[in-house]
């Protein structure tokens, strides 16, 4: 598990709550436990607006996690109500500005109240806590009411806007394979004013912007102008997609979900859940029916209600009015179709380079939220990859229920996720809901897979006894916890097997390796009908392995043969379960992030000099099968180095081209190719070391013989070869 928490800057906050000082920096940190990396803020905004600038940094809305592939400029909350006073506010955590987030802008408009807390439902994490809710909670919160911005004397925008509210955000994310593409968003609301709020309106606001980082070469408006967009009216669903990017890219969908509320009723004197799907019942009572009304604008340019919001009021009147206005239109049909021309406008402008749209998708309205009153509000950011017959060039624009399948499965998931034992998602324990009999409706309640064995990965290299060459080889071993999970809806111990998965050689380079590793064997218990009941024997050690630095105890060795030396191998291993096939269960499989690791085969280091050092390929050809698209991601190993040595190039005149330090504990690859290719979970052999094949100034090499020198630092040894590069 990786994540950021950033101060931005050293703030000193002083606001009148609870008659105390108040502390905090602004913070941001990466949701990337699944398979989905999000960056989240505790100043009511979440993604990273520079991501464009500088792909290489934390992502801001990544999927799948590592592949290059975002979906999001800068999204943020929107409050909007009628305040005591008569005045119509909206607070926004996010307008649409180029530059996104500038601390003290207009338009940003929550001051960090509490540094972000991290903490896991996962024993095995360093912030585990039984008080957490998914494998990776992140808690903030905010508030309205800053005067100035907190440690500096530069005002707040907009004070006279002000609703008096304290806003405390939760995010959870789990590493389930059902559940690694969305992370769910959860706002407290709460009203710290002495006045009530009327006919209120949640909102996320968000420029959704699907494009591949890494390899596309467009940038200012031509980055953000190929959007195709659209709303899944079932599930309350805004998305974007690649409509027009012509670079090497996954097609995927990224989308902002409306998941339910909570809403604090001052006449039951209790919480109510708040849903279009209780429409009828809330205007049975004569209250307001619940509705999501998504609305787009251009962030240029366009006319009335294609132009950006400009006031409180005008962003008010969009949150609680749709677009294509139905009051508009004489009858039904005329509206029917004026909506269908407007979303089909939204998803083809990304085809000409028209589709530069900013999103909301707020929902409301709440008849009033009381001094003291807490309004709980769930949103879930949702990526997909479009079906595989959608994939390529010809698969970009088109946007269709089938090209939308999985991300329609992907939604359904977030949701069943956040309704727990609601199954129909009506707000009430209905008989039959109260899985586990604590007699309280439990959200974010599951079933869940056994979980993640931790893994360690070793490098063992046997000789060839018919070329004397050595053969690369990968040992997995792995450790007995998930053989102890007890799934928390059954209470069962219910492990079945173990699952091994092995990407092949080059699907690094479509950027979704995780989902290219296919199964290559499985081990689960005899005598049930789940799996293969081939028992363990094959693999389970009579005694538990340790190593010097790592004390987990290993009971499972698996040995992966005959695998190409400097190629790139994602390796996973999960647990299952049995399942329940009576009652219908399916077998739940463990995540396949939570251990997988990208694996280069090849040589050890040498530090006796025993074996004679090289390079390949050699000779080396430009676009090389490994290589990337650009003359900045080309890859040359250099093996059987020492554990400390000194690499230099020189060419036939003895002048040197390239000089590299290697030292095998702390290798990683520093070339742009790990940057584009790989990630940071990812071992190497320890006695191979990558050049770029750039000179010393970073300037592409001529065609030609080439020397070296290796030279090992601990013995002072120096050995000798050539190789050539050809183009």
């Amino acid at each position: 598990m990786k994540h950021l928490a950033v101060p931005v800057l050293l703030l000193l906050f002083l606001l009148p709550l609870h008659g105390r000082a108040q502390t905090a920096s602004f913070e941001e940190a990466v949701v990337d436990v699944g398979n989905l990396g999000l960056t989240v803020t505790n100043a009511g905004f979440i993604g990273r607006a520079n991501v464009r600038n500088n792909p290489t940094g934390p992502p801001s809305m990544e999927y799948p996690l590592d592949s290059g592939v975002e979906h999001l400029f800068e999204s943020g909350l929107w409050v909007g109500a009628v305040r005591s006073d008569g005045v119509i506010t909206v607070r926004t955590g996010a307008v649409t500005a180029a530059g996104g987030y500038r601390p003290g802008a207009t338009g940003y408009e929550f001051a960090q109240l509490t540094p972000l807390l991290e903490r896991s439902t996962l024993p095995t994490s360093e912030v585990f806590t039984r008080s957490a809710v998914s494998h990776q909670d992140y808690l903030a919160a905010f508030v309205d009411t800053a005067a100035v911005l907190p440690g500096t004397s530069i005002q707040m925008p907009d004070p006279r806007g002000r609703l008096g509210m304290k806003v405390e955000m939760e995010t959870f994310a789990w590493n389930f394979p059902f559940t690694e593409f969305f992370v769910i968003l959860n706002w407290k609301i709460i009203n710290i004013s002495e006045a009530a709020w009327d006919n209120v309106y949640v909102g996320m606001y968000h420029d959704l912007v699907v494009r591949n980082v890494n390899t596309t070469t467009e940038s200012g408006s031509a980055f953000f102008n190929k959007g195709g967009y659209g709303f899944i009216d079932s599930l309350y669903a805004s998305y974007a997609f690649n409509a027009g990017g012509n670079e090497e890219t996954l097609n995927t969908y990224g989308a902002i979900v409306f998941l339910g509320a909570e809403w604090p009723d001052p006449t039951a004197g209790r919480k109510r859940f708040f849903h279009p799907a209780l429409a009828e019942a809330y205007a049975a009572e004569g209250l307001p029916r619940p509705q999501v009304n998504p609305r787009w604008w251009l962030f240029s340019g366009g006319l009335d209600e294609l132009a950006r919001p400009a006031s409180d009021e005008e962003r008010y009147r969009r949150m609680a009015t749709p677009f294509p206005n139905p009051d508009a239109f004489p009858n039904p049909v005329d509206f029917e179709a004026a909506r269908a021309a407007w979303f089909e406008r939204l998803r083809t402008d990304g085809q000409n380079a028209a589709g530069n749209w900013i999103g909301l998708t707020p929902i409301g309205p709440f008849p009033r939220v009381a001094p003291g009153d807490t309004l709980t509000v769930t949103y879930a950011v949702v990526a997909a990859l479009k079906p595989e017959a959608f994939q390529g060039q010809a698969g970009k624009p088109v946007d269709t229920p089938e090209s939308r399948a999985l991300l329609a499965n992907n939604i359904a998931w977030a949701r069943r996720t956040y309704a727990g034992e609601d199954n129909n998602l009506n707000g009430t324990l209905d008989p039959g809901e109260d899985v586990n009999g604590n007699g309280v409706l439990d959200r974010y309640l599951i079933p869940e897979p056994p979980a993640a064995p931790r893994v360690r990965v070793a490098f063992e290299n046997d000789i060839d006894p018919a070329t004397g060459r050595q053969k690369a080889k990968v040992v997995l071993y792995w450790d007995r916890t998930a053989e102890l999970s007890r799934d928390p809806v059954t209470g069962r111990l219910d492990f079945e097997g173990y699952r091994i998965y092995r990407s092949n050689p080059g699907d690094d380079r479509a950027g979704n390796i995780l989902d290219r590793a296919t199964l290559i064997a499985q081990y689960d218990r005899p005598g049930n009908r789940t799996g293969f009941n081939n028992g363990f024997d094959e693999i389970a050690l009579e005694e538990p392995v340790t190593f010097p630095d790592d004390p987990t105890e290993y009971w499972y060795r698996f040995e992966a043969e005959d695998l190409l030396a400097g190629w790139q191998y994602l390796f996973i291993v999960t647990a299952f379960d049995e399942g329940d096939p009576d009652a219908g269960l399916p077998s739940f499989e463990s995540s396949r992030t939570a251990n997988a690791t990208r694996v280069f085969p090849g040589t050890p280091p040498d530090p006796e000099g025993a074996r004679r050092v090289g390079v390949y390929p050699n000779p080396y050809r430009a676009g090389a099968a490994w290589d990337g698209g650009t003359n900045r991601t080309r890859r040359l190993n250099f093996y059987n180095l020492p554990p400390r040595a000194e690499i230099r190039v020189y060419t036939l005149a003895g002048e040197i081209v390239k000089e590299m330090r290697h030292e095998a504990g702390t290798y990683r690859g520093d070339i742009r190719w790990y940057d584009n290719f790989s990630a940071e979970n990812r071992q190497l052999p320890g006695g191979e070391h990558s050049w770029d094949i750039l000179s010393e100034n970073g300037l592409n090499i001529s065609p030609g013989l080439y020397l070296f020198t290796v030279k090992n630092l601990d013995t002072g040894e120096v050995q000798r070869g050539k190789f050539v590069i050809i183009k």
